[in-house]
């Protein structure tokens, strides 16, 4: 025989669905992934020095080198090796004498290691065992090389104005920039010089800012016109210089990629043309071949982006005023914007690797 539902059944029943649900919905609440809190480590320049921010206590303190008193370290031409243990840098002394520096994470250790006079762009190989930086003569710039374990200073290119050098994951090539050709392209070459090779050849055209992706399979780059409408855009290819691929095509001033720490996203400041300047953050989804833009034309200028470990944070530089910038985060997809730091100089942040 079937029970007949009286209204006491009835309620008893509702009551006991409703419980169900609360639970299931708790435990889906407790199982389901919550978004990547901030954490690491941000390298900035504040008032003339350089200092650590730690996530999520936001704690700041400064890194302080041990440098001579006549030795101003520049966090602007910063690099990190790979594991985060070395860092290096340019230190400026009077005449001026600007000389590649190198220092444990700590800033302790610090100690030249280039010759000068005029050395910029040290980039730090991913085990932090050597260092490939421009030197400057004259009006024109060459590739040079520095063993840390010997201390052994070798040129690696002739002066063709060549620049911007950045090492692959694995410490066997490094991509760099030359106007050897007339215009800037793009050349790989093994850490001691040899093996060089032209991997772009655009008539008409600059190519420049390269950098490997994490896999080092890919390079990421930007081109500008020399001609014609001035502006940049983005451009990939296979490490190789195989399927070159043009990511944006705008009216704007695409430059600086960045790479994921996954390869699926590059990061790009994207700027409006003179007079009237404004610079955004944005990031292009490989994956689904879309421009996202994370800071919003008409509002503060924002630039200098740089990605958290995991992927899922990027922090970046807003000027508030002439002179005065603070520091920002926001996630990957444009949500949650934050103020980390009131007040920093216009120099990029390093975000350590935890």
């Amino acid at each position: 025989m079937f029970r007949t539902w009286t209204p006491r059944r009835k309620r008893a029943l509702a009551i006991g669905l409703a419980a169900l649900v609360v639970l299931i919905g708790l435990l889906v609440w407790r199982l389901w992934p919550r978004p990547a809190e901030l954490s690491g480590t941000l390298l900035v320049r504040q008032e003339g020095a350089t200092a650590r921010l730690s996530l999520p206590d936001e704690t700041l303190r400064p890194l302080a080198f041990d440098l001579p008193d006549d030795v101003r370290a520049d966090v602007s031409g910063l690099s990190v090796a790979l594991d985060g243990s070395r860092l290096a840098f340019i230190g400026a002394q009077s005449g001026p004498i600007y000389r590649v520096f190198v220092a444990n994470a700590d800033g302790s250790g610090a100690r030249p290691v280039s010759s000068g006079p005029r050395d910029s762009q040290p980039a730090i190989s991913p085990d932090g065992s050597q260092i490939v930086f421009v030197r400057s003569r004259d009006f024109f710039s060459a590739l040079f090389h520095v063993d840390l374990a010997t201390g052994t200073e070798r040129q690696l290119t002739d002066y063709t104005n060549d620049l911007e050098p950045n090492w692959s994951p694995d410490g066997s090539r490094i991509v760099f920039t030359t106007s050897r050709d007339g215009f800037q392209e793009l050349y790989t070459m093994a850490p001691d010089g040899s093996d060089q090779r032209r991997l772009t050849a655009n008539e008409g055209l600059n190519d420049l800012r390269a950098v490997y992706s994490p896999d080092g399979a890919r390079i990421a780059y930007m081109t500008n016109r020399s001609v014609g409408d001035g502006t940049g855009e983005i451009w990939v290819m296979d490490a190789d210089g195989a399927n070159q691929r043009r990511l944006t095509d705008n009216m704007l001033d695409d430059r600086s990629p960045t790479w994921s720490p996954d390869g699926r996203y590059i990061g790009i400041t994207t700027a409006t043309l003179p007079p009237d300047i404004e610079t955004r953050i944005a990031v292009y989804d490989l994956d689904a071949n879309r421009l996202r833009l994370l800071t919003k034309f008409g509002e503060t200028s924002a630039f200098g982006q740089t990605w958290s470990p995991d992927g899922e944070w990027i922090a970046y530089l807003e000027r508030v005023a002439s002179h005065h910038y603070r520091l920002m985060a926001v996630r990957r997809d444009g949500t949650d914007r934050r103020v980390l730091l009131e007040s920093v100089s216009a120099t990029q942040p390093v975000w350590l690797s935890d």
